[in-house]
């Protein structure tokens, strides 16, 4: 019979992941916001939100006095708030449950925004088109109802959670799926997505962050 040793395994695999998580963290984060159209009626405005946790991002959708925000992470981690090492280095290793949070505040634009999210660094405001605004707002609403029973209350973060079908793990993380809600709103995002990536930074063209 064929035998690998394991110490053999462990080298082959180390040196590509080494070189790759170098490359994923050395290149800069862009992100392209979507094109402007010649009508404002046409667009609305989404807000993305930095975290000094982690580099974690979110995004926010306002409607008549109620900011709501909406976030992704694992179901340990981020749901259960179980933020010990062991948790941490085992579902980023392997394919986990993924949790969709929610948090809904009463703010009205011109407010102060980050000092209503806990270790929020900046909000940044940007116009998507409306329709894609809409539709990312439906599947995200839709996805948070069809798991409602799940739900869970994050009481240090003040987020309630549900399970969302979306598996968590190191190369599909919270900023990942973030990147993935940008382009559905017609955004491009290129570069550093993997670790502590600069969405806001890499932004253009530049918009003006929020309080």
């Amino acid at each position: 019979m064929f035998y690998i040793s394991k110490s053999w395994l462990v080298k082959m695999f180390s040196i590509p992941t080494t070189a790759s998580l170098f490359l994923l963290g050395a290149c800069s984060t862009s992100l392209k916001l979507p094109l402007q159209s010649t009508s404002m009626t046409q667009m609305t405005k989404v807000y993305l939100l930095k975290y000094s946790t982690w580099g974690h991002h979110s995004l926010a959708f306002y409607e008549k006095g109620i900011l709501t925000e909406y976030t992704y992470g694992d179901w340990q981690l981020f749901a259960l708030n179980k933020r010990d090492p062991w948790t941490a280095w085992k579902n980023m290793t392997f394919f986990t449950q993924g949790a969709l949070g929610k948090k809904n505040i009463s703010w009205q634009p011109g407010d102060n925004l980050c000092q209503k999210f806990k270790d929020c660094e900046t909000a940044v405001p940007f116009y998507a088109p409306t329709k894609k605004v809409l539709a990312l707002q439906n599947t995200l609403q839709h996805a948070y109802q069809n798991q409602k029973a799940t739900e869970v209350y994050n009481a240090p973060e003040d987020v309630y959670f549900v399970k969302y079908p979306v598996s968590y793990w190191a190369f599909h993380n919270c900023n990942h799926e973030l990147a993935h809600w940008l382009q559905l709103l017609g955004a491009n995002v290129s570069g550093r997505v993997f670790y502590k990536p600069d969405f806001i930074g890499g932004m253009e063209p530049k918009q003006d962050a929020i309080p």
